[in-house]
């Protein structure tokens, strides 16, 4: 019974995972809509995993996985 309950608790953390990764997606100001949904799609077709490569391709980017805010610039490269 206790396994079970584990069960159930990992399926639904890596669910929950997956929809936050699926919204940062689809927040994203570096993909074209057609790129969004084959990360969406992969995602959700191969779990966990999908979702795990997805992020990390947002993180890799070095941008914040979102659209800026009106009024919002980018601080200036000062370089040494």
């Amino acid at each position: 019974m206790e396994s079970t309950a584990v069960g159930i608790g990992a399926v639904v953390v890596i669910a929950l995972y997956q929809i936050w990764v699926t919204f940062q997606i689809i927040r994203s100001a570096i993909y074209e809509p057609p790129q969004k949904w084959l990360q969406v799609a992969l995602i959700w077709l191969i779990p966990l995993i999908g979702a795990v490569v997805a992020h990390s391709m947002l993180r890799s980017e070095g941008k914040p996985p979102y659209k800026p805010e009106k009024g919002y610039t980018e601080p200036e490269d000062r370089g040494s």
